[in-house]
């Protein structure tokens, strides 16, 4: 899967992604996580650039997404740094 041609205007992106071969266009949009830090990107449409269908299994969808959205433990990275801090201060 390549990705490219991000195009964002506020919380809607819209992204061209080659997969098996063909073009596709996906629009996401920025969902923040209640009560939490971060957030994901939710697909709003799709379609294949070459015969205006969507044709893509579950799977291709699902794999899709978890290339576009951020993995991050926000509470773990944010102790790692705090320690860094600490040990350097320390030093």
């Amino acid at each position: 899967m390549q990705l490219s041609n991000f195009i964002l205007h506020k919380d809607i992106l819209l992204i061209h992604a080659d997969i098996n071969g063909n073009d596709y266009v996906f629009t996401v949009k920025w969902t923040t996580i209640e009560n939490k830090k971060g957030g994901t990107w939710e697909l709003k449409s799709y379609l294949n650039n070459s015969n205006g269908k969507k044709d893509l299994t579950d799977n291709q969808i699902e794999e899709f997404l978890e290339r576009i959205n951020p993995n991050w433990d926000w509470e773990k990275d944010q102790q790692q740094i705090l320690n860094i801090i600490k040990d350097e201060s320390e030093n």
